[in-house]
C-alpha cells in the first residue's frame, strides 16, 4: 500500500506540471499563466500584454497598427 502522503506529493506533482504547460514569461521575468482560449494575457507585474506566441503577438500588433492608420492617427 502507497503512503498516502506520498500518494499526496505525486498529485501535487501533477497539478503543478499542468500549471508549468500554462504559464508564459512575460519581458520583465514575470510568469503569467494564460489559459488555452485566450490569446494573451495583461502581465500583473508591468502591466504588458503577455502572448502565448510570436504568431499572436504580430497579429496583435497588425491589428492594432491597421486601427490607428484608419482612425487617422498617423
Amino acid at each position: 500500500m502507497l503512503n498516502p502522503r506520498t500518494k499526496a506529493d505525486k498529485e501535487y506533482q501533477r497539478v503543478s506540471d499542468e500549471y508549468d504547460k500554462i504559464k508564459y514569461k512575460c519581458s520583465c521575468g514575470h510568469k503569467t499563466m494564460i489559459p488555452k482560449w485566450v490569446d494573451k494575457q495583461v502581465c500583473d507585474w508591468c502591466g504588458r500584454y503577455v502572448f502565448k506566441t510570436k504568431q499572436d503577438e504580430f497579429k496583435f500588433r497588425l491589428q492594432e497598427k491597421m486601427r490607428r492608420v484608419n482612425n487617422g492617427m498617423y
